[in-house]
């Protein structure tokens, strides 16, 4: 039997728009019988937070001294991941923030916060420890805070892709007239439209 070998990190879209959104949005057809976690292994997550920014250019996070903090490291991934995607569904089912994702979220955010200090330029940096391999998760948390004060404020809009048979992706529609359906045109949108010309015929 073939085993399929998991798509290059290089390969994953980011179509959310936001840090926060493309990380929650690192779990493949979330809603389909057989999910792909873009992010399952301390590498693959260390690649993809460099890819998408969590991680910048000049920073360096050396995982040779993870030792055997690998499976931790990945419990606290995809616990934020979790509380992140469920933060951002309610948002868009405007509905009270659940408690649980809300309690971990703050975990992070505190941490986060923690770690800040201003810089020379009179901006506030979030500290780049080398060891850190949380730094990543430390950005999303601050990041998903602005995501949900711009939805709030009607900046942007949160919706979830039309493809609800399977995709479950999130995204932030800033297009001008707030049409946007899909987490990108090139996959389920014209997945849909293919599937709805066939339906037709």
């Amino acid at each position: 039997m073939a085993v399929s070998l998991p798509r290059p990190v290089s390969a994953i879209r980011l179509d959310g728009g936001r840090l926060a959104i493309d990380f929650a949005n690192t779990i493949h057809d979330r809603f389909a019988v057989d999910v792909e976690d873009y992010i399952a292994t301390p590498e693959r997550y260390m690649q993809w937070a460099r890819r998408s920014g969590a991680i910048a250019a000049d920073e360096t996070i050396d995982l040779s001294d993870l030792g055997g903090g690998g499976e931790r490291l990945m419990a606290d991934v995809r616990s934020l991941r979790d509380a992140t995607y469920r933060l951002l569904s309610a948002c868009i089912d405007e509905v009270p923030l659940p408690k649980g994702p809300l309690l971990v979220a703050n975990q992070w955010l505190l941490g986060a916060r923690q770690s800040q200090a201003l810089d020379e330029n009179g901006l506030l940096r979030l500290h780049a420890d080398p060891v850190d391999f949380h730094l990543p998760l430390k950005r999303i948390a601050l990041d998903l805070v602005d995501v949900l004060a711009g939805a709030r404020a009607g900046i942007f809009k949160l919706k979830r892709c039309a493809n609800r048979r399977s995709c479950g992706w999130i995204f932030a529609d800033t297009s001008k007239n707030g049409r946007r359906r899909w987490c990108a045109m090139q996959t389920c949108g014209t997945a849909s439209k293919t599937e709805a010309r066939r339906n037709k015929r």
